[in-house]
């Protein structure tokens, strides 16, 4: 790594011993060389648990509302409201006064209908003709009270859009292609403890989730009991009944795992009912995604019973499964 010369130490200026560091390219004498590693090694240490704690930020659930952009939607909804509410205050006060001023001239010309049919009924001056007039004249007056014809609210087509329409736009394309098709970490443990008033949620996990689980449902098992680390992802494995069984055991006496993602993974209504089972106990999940397995009615009536009990779990996804009307009905009343 280093090449001896005679020169001036970047640090005490002397001239004897020098080493050239690789990464800086500056010159030190042994002892300020040793000085300048070790100031590298306390860096290290911060990589690391900036490291560690983007980590744990990574494997926590999404919290709903608490994102920048889902905060600029709600943001531009707010506004739009207002603008509605405004032009629609406007209008409600417009059309209140055009009903008024309506209302007067309808008055004016009632009267005058009343005074015709008065004048005719103290006078006996009236026949058919009279009478079918005035019944006309007043089911015109009606009608115009409560449907005027001289004003109307109409939508502006005319003019462009005054309030901006908004989209999410998506640049991950083709993510599968750049190796990003499924995320695996890996924490890493600090040479030294991180900055003082700084605690990290400890974790056991040193290597990458498991991508099969044939021969490892004991070793899945023991982490889970472990009580150390609160999202498990093992999508795409075909663990089947057995391995949900195994996880549901767990799951029994796990007091930390929060996100749970078991999709497609050939899990049919007997890993379901296991599953269920331990929601009836488990106190701490509360994202549970059980997509494109084999469960039908009856997996789904376990987990519905489950869910009149259960007070944690809070996102439930179990679509492109064999569930029908009934499953469907079975967790709509348990949600009530």
């Amino acid at each position: 790594m280093a090449t001896t010369s005679k020169a001036q130490c970047a640090k005490c200026e002397k001239n004897s011993g020098i080493l050239t560091c690789d990464g800086c390219l500056e010159k030190f004498c042994r002892r300020c060389f040793n000085d300048h590693r070790q100031d590298l090694s306390k860096q290290l240490d911060n990589v690391v648990y900036e490291h560690d704690m983007l980590k744990q930020q990574l494997e926590m659930p999404n919290e709903n509302d608490s994102h920048r952009l889902l905060k600029q939607i709600d943001k531009w909804k707010e506004d739009s409201i207002r603008k509605i509410n405004q032009l629609a205050d406007q209008c409600r006060t417009d059309v209140v006064k055009l009903l008024h001023k309506n209302k007067d001239r309808l008055i004016d010309r009632f009267l005058k209908i009343t005074n015709r049919v008065r004048k005719g009924r103290d006078d006996e001056d009236y026949d058919e003709r009279d009478l079918s007039k005035w019944m006309d004249n007043l089911k015109e007056l009606k009608n115009e009270l409560i449907e005027p014809s001289n004003f109307r609210v109409e939508e502006d087509k005319q003019q462009s859009s005054w309030i901006q329409k908004i989209r999410v736009h998506d640049d991950f394309h083709d993510q599968a292609k750049d190796g990003y098709s499924k995320l695996q970490f890996s924490s890493l443990s600090p040479a030294k403890p991180p900055p003082a008033g700084i605690q990290l949620k400890t974790s056991s996990i040193s290597e990458a989730y498991p991508t099969k689980l044939s021969k490892e449902e004991k070793e899945l098992l023991e982490k889970l009991s472990s009580n150390d680390r609160t999202t498990l992802d093992i999508n795409n494995n075909n663990i089947s009944d057995a391995g949900a069984k195994s996880i549901a055991e767990a799951l029994k006496t796990n007091q930390t795992l929060t996100y749970l993602l078991i999709n497609n993974n050939n899990i049919s209504d007997a890993g379901a009912k296991s599953i269920a089972e331990a929601l009836k106990t488990n106190q701490t999940l509360t994202d549970l995604r059980i997509e494109n397995n084999n469960i039908s009615d009856a997996g789904a009536k376990a987990i519905a019973e489950a869910l009149k009990t259960n007070q944690t779990l809070t996102d439930l996804r179990i679509e492109n499964n064999n569930i029908s009307d009934a499953g469907a009905k079975a967790i709509a009343e348990a949600v009530k």
